[in-house]
């Protein structure tokens, strides 16, 4: 007679460890915001139009954008750090 190893195709499910906040600065002004894009479908769009709509409500705010590498790449990252005060990042379509 022949045995059959049944086995269980569940996976464990995986629960992320909740990520600490990074500081906020108090205010925006006189700071240089990074947008950091992903390459993702149109989310160069949607990035370059908030660092527009902050600009109106924040006075002395530079933006720079950097973008489009799928996966982002970490140097790219990197830069973005070194080059800014605050980062926004894009992670979805």
């Amino acid at each position: 007679m022949t045995q059959l190893e049944i086995l269980n195709p569940v996976a464990t499910p995986y629960i992320p460890q909740a990520a600490k906040l990074a500081p906020r600065p108090k205010s925006l002004e006189g700071k240089t915001l990074g947008l950091v894009w992903n390459g993702g479908p149109n989310g160069d769009i949607a990035l370059k139009r908030l660092g527009e709509l902050i600009q109106i409500r924040v006075k002395n705010l530079k933006v720079e954008f950097y973008g489009g590498t799928r996966p982002l790449l970490k140097p790219l990252f990197q830069k973005a750090q070194q080059e800014c005060d605050v980062i926004v990042g894009l992670t979805a379509d």
